[in-house]
């Protein structure tokens, strides 16, 4: 099995997820200051839409793009809930569809999602100037989820091509007896 770049393996997830919604990531929340002057906000990998909810309410314009469309349904089914408006685009990351959006971001968000480190460069074009990247994922591999692999976690050497980036701030922390590190590049 392969975790994170099995379409359909999230697309059953999702399908058999109840009608509730995952809270937001506490470290996106707790990083708020970085995104303050950014408008338009892409959640890449973002599933059904935890954190692209999230940053909808406090009022950027955000753009999510997954692989699942099951994922994709089920943020949609939630931004209509909420009345809240949050464009979305089935995008497989593995092959480098991304490439072909026509836009550009304030910022950009990866959670629990490894990019194939030569994508980093390519997603930074994305960004405007000055524009930031977050990316947040496992360090370790977790004790209470067999579904995480050697493969899943980030290191420093998967940003080796952002040599001409600035990393602003990184973060190792624990969460729920889980091992993670969140990276702040500024384009």
């Amino acid at each position: 099995m392969n975790y994170m770049g099995n379409r359909c393996w999230w697309d059953e997830r999702f399908k058999s997820r109840t009608q509730n919604l995952m809270k937001h990531e506490r470290c996106l929340e707790e990083d708020l200051s970085f995104f303050e002057s950014k408008k338009a906000i892409l959640d890449v990998a973002s599933g059904d839409g935890r954190n692209a909810l999230y940053l909808t309410r406090l009022g950027f314009e955000v753009y999510a793009i997954d692989f699942s469309a099951e994922a994709l349904k089920r943020l949609n089914y939630f931004a209509q809930e909420e009345n809240l408006a949050i464009r979305t685009s089935l995008v497989n990351l593995c092959e480098d569809e991304f490439s072909n959006l026509c836009m550009k971001f304030d910022a950009i968000i990866i959670n629990h999602y490894r990019l194939p480190k030569k994508l980093y460069k390519k997603i930074m074009d994305l960004l405007n100037p000055k524009g930031i990247l977050w990316v947040n994922g496992f360090m370790k591999i977790p004790e209470d989820n067999p579904n995480v692999t050697e493969n899943d976690l980030l290191y420093d050497t998967d940003f080796e091509c952002m040599e001409l980036q600035k990393l602003v701030d990184k973060k190792e922390y624990r969460y729920h007896n889980n091992l993670f590190v969140r990276y702040i590049w500024v384009k």
